[in-house]
């Protein structure tokens, strides 16, 4: 009984730590559902790899997500259908069933597609059908948008029982990166002036399935985008450098890939979890005089690692801030 009873409670403690839909059928372990209903409008990298993170959930019901195209004979639609979504050609068939609304395409397009709103509102409000949500939150995922920009487009008016409305929606600019696909995403956000905690809570239910969501002041964001998103790269460059000097040393490549990928995460891990400054995890791994760890760090000095990282960060943030001049703009 005692063996019983303390796999039960195993089980249940790895359920309150959201495990992952694989292993949980394999406990057959019940994932709570979200019942939010979430839309794409675009259906590129950015989209795909933030709906892959929600369905590998398992706590957004398939038929409750929505992405739309421009076409069904487009390659991104056709990847879409593949997750076993909805997909549309129509952005006003996301309109009608959203209760969150990703603006997913490319940031020159933002604009067009969000001035479409105020023309399916009315035809919605005229034919007297009813979106599921009167004010579903719009989140823009792109890098060159500013939020004043975006609330100018998505002022809509509608009738309640015959009386006429009219509001802005509350909207949100996210700058997710793609690891969200594998639930290990970073995304900074900004609410916007009509968009309070109550509207951004679907918003959060869904983002932060994909990983970690941080709410910056908009001046911020373009830095957090070119810190995260380029990041990315740069880690890979560094993981694919720890895994060519294993290979140098005599590891089978597949080996040396996985070791160093998992020393990343670990070394991460550490920082995020254990609550270390990544300093203090230097210097505990550099413990031993005259040892390994100093002597490869010598090298890394050397070859200038931190000074390359430093500067790529700065001229990544530099570049992004090229791109914005409207931001400036729009908040003098």
């Amino acid at each position: 009984r005692r063996k019983i009873y303390g796999k039960l409670r195993k089980d249940f403690c790895l359920r309150e730590v959201k495990m992952s839909s694989t292993l949980a059928k394999k406990r057959k372990i019940e994932i709570p559902k979200l019942h939010y209903h979430v839309g794409f409008i675009g259906s590129g990298n950015m989209a795909r790899a933030l709906v892959e993170g929600i369905t590998t959930t398992g706590q957004v019901p398939l038929s409750n997500i929505t992405a739309s195209a421009t076409s069904e004979d487009s390659e991104n639609l056709k990847m879409m259908k593949a997750f076993g979504i909805n997909t549309t050609t129509s952005n006003r068939d996301v309109i009608l069933t959203a209760d969150v609304i990703v603006v997913a395409v490319k940031p020159h397009q933002v604009l067009d597609v969000l001035g479409q709103f105020e023309a399916i509102y009315a035809e919605l409000s005229k034919s007297h059908v009813t979106p599921r949500n009167l004010r579903p939150v719009i989140v823009s995922v792109a890098s060159s948008v500013s939020i004043s920009e975006i609330e100018r487009k998505t002022e809509v008016a509608w009738n309640i029982s015959g009386s006429p409305v009219q509001g802005h929606l509350p909207v949100i600019r996210s700058l997710p990166n793609v690891v969200a696909s594998v639930r290990a995403g970073v995304s900074a956000y900004s609410r916007g002036h009509y968009c309070n905690e109550s509207d951004a809570v679907p918003f959060l239910s869904v983002f932060t399935l994909c990983g970690h969501c941080e709410e910056v002041a908009e001046e911020y964001l373009d830095t957090f985008k070119a810190f995260s998103g380029s990041g990315i790269a740069f880690m890979s460059v560094i993981l694919e450098a720890m895994a060519d000097g294993g290979v140098l040393v005599g590891l089978p490549r597949s080996m040396a890939q996985k070791i160093a990928a998992y020393t990343m995460i670990g070394a991460g891990k550490v920082v995020t979890e254990g609550g270390k400054n990544p300093s203090l995890v230097r210097e505990v791994s550099c413990s031993s005089p005259g040892g390994t760890s100093i002597h490869g760090l010598e090298v890394l000095e050397q070859g200038g690692l931190r000074a390359s990282l430093m500067g790529a960060i700065k001229r990544s943030i530099e570049r992004a801030q090229e791109l914005r001049p409207r931001l400036q703009n729009d908040q003098s």
